[in-house]
């Protein structure tokens, strides 16, 4: 039997079956195929799996079939325009949901591509980003930081949030640029993700932010950059910062924090 048999493309085909029981069986079944691929030697078929579950998420319907309506584009008027002009896809929204999760459970280099396309499917896009979001390869982040350019407010918020867990200057390149973006929303979960990073350096542009300044200077500590985390507890003190930064920054300068 090769590495990835028809079962897989059968349990695909029923996780869209009126019969929820049928349904989820096949879900918990692919799911055990992918789980027991994770072991290190088991790359040939983690790749397998990943193009068999990445080409059904992807996989558009022939000519003249439309899938049924993308139930999460309907609340949006522009994601619903959006999803008119698209080719259908073969598959429900459901169903692709459900394969980008499985995606994120390959830590194989083939996924990336699968979930990478998935982002402009507006049904399965949330799902394909988490699944991105832990993803091993830097390519899972170019994936990410090319999103930022996508359409809807509230994703490009979940984008940054993922690019926040990401390492490496092309993330905090992507970061600083979404720091000036036109959208108040973009602009703060871009500010609040740089203060992962911990560089010194960053806190000109969070100077105005102080919840972001304290979680910058966390980050600097948890690195290990005592002085450089000092140095930014006792600027918070000496700022207009609200109490409970203030608050923060005694506890983590030793200081009593009733004073």
């Amino acid at each position: 039997m090769p590495p990835v048999g028809p079962e897989i493309i059968q349990w695909i085909r029923q996780m869209n079956a009126g019969d929820q029981v049928v349904a989820y069986f096949a879900y918990q079944s692919l799911l055990e195929a992918v789980l027991h691929s994770s072991a290190p030697d088991q790359a040939a078929l983690q790749a397998d799996l990943a193009n068999a579950l990445g080409a059904a998420l992807v996989a558009q319907s022939s000519q003249g079939t439309r899938a049924p309506a993308a139930s999460s584009a309907s609340s949006n008027l522009f994601l619903a325009a959006a999803a008119r002009r698209t080719i259908p896809f073969q598959h429900p929204p459901r169903v692709r949901v459900n394969l980008a999760r499985l995606l994120g459970y390959i830590p194989h280099e083939a996924a990336v591509p699968h979930l990478a396309k998935a982002l402009g499917d507006p049904d399965a896009r949330e799902m394909a980003r988490c699944s991105l979001e832990l993803h091993p390869s830097e390519r899972a982040a170019e994936a990410l930081i090319s999103a930022l350019d996508a359409a809807g407010t509230t994703f490009r918020v979940g984008v940054l949030n993922s690019l926040s867990r990401r390492k490496g200057a092309p993330v905090v390149a992507a970061l600083r640029r979404a720091a000036e973006d036109t959208q108040p929303e973009v602009r703060l979960a871009a500010l609040l993700a740089l203060a992962d990073f911990p560089d010194p350096s960053l806190d000109a542009l969070l100077e105005k932010l102080p919840v972001a300044r304290a979680r910058l200077a966390e980050s600097l500590r948890a690195s290990g950059n005592q002085p450089a985390a000092e140095r930014l507890y006792r600027s918070i003190l000496a700022s207009d910062a609200e109490p409970p930064q203030k608050k923060a920054a005694r506890l983590a300068l030793g200081i009593d924090p009733a004073r």
